[in-house]
């Protein structure tokens, strides 16, 4: 497995995958605020002085430092339960007309909607219905706003949820 540790290999598989992938993107506009109950705690994190205030969100943003950089422009949403995050997102909230999806290296614009990236759930709570949890308490605190979320085509459990949550399929994109 050392191998796949190698940079260069990491950046040559990375390069031809683009090729094969195909991402799933789904659209929502929530017009009525979801009614939510539920004992898992929500937060939303605007900036790092929060992030520094917190030690479940600083075990996050250690593995990454890069990450910080996305405040300028995002908001880190997640669900937490006994200091330790469930599931966790961002959203794009700045006002842009192109998006670049990393996984196919592809722009599209999206005028007028928010973007919905970097999705994970602690494997211990996957399967559990909190990605769908959290997709819907991001989508109540962007109430009567347009949102875009996608994921690798192949991904069933994470379209599963997207749809659940309420988000409608739109199309599949490709690198070519």
């Amino acid at each position: 497995m050392q191998l796949f540790k190698n940079s260069h290999v990491r950046k040559i598989i990375k390069y031809f995958y683009k090729f094969i992938v195909t991402i799933s993107i789904f659209e929502c506009c929530p017009v009525n605020k979801k009614n939510i109950s539920s004992k898992i705690k929500f937060y939303t994190v605007t900036c790092k002085n929060i992030v520094e205030k917190k030690k479940v969100l600083k075990n996050y943003f250690k593995n990454d430092k890069e990450k910080y950089k996305r405040f300028k422009h995002s908001i880190f949403f997640l669900l937490e339960n006994k200091n330790e995050i469930i599931s966790c997102g961002w959203v794009c909230v700045k006002k842009n007309k192109k998006w670049n999806i990393e996984e196919i290296d592809k722009k599209i614009n999206f005028k007028d909607k928010k973007i919905l990236y970097d999705f994970e759930t602690n494997k211990k709570f996957r399967n559990m219905g909190y990605y769908t949890l959290l997709l819907k308490r991001i989508q109540n605190n962007f109430f009567k706003k347009k949102l875009l979320i996608y994921t690798q085509a192949n991904n069933k459990a994470s379209m599963k949820a997207i749809t659940k949550s309420g988000f409608k399929f739109k199309y599949n994109l490709k690198k070519y």
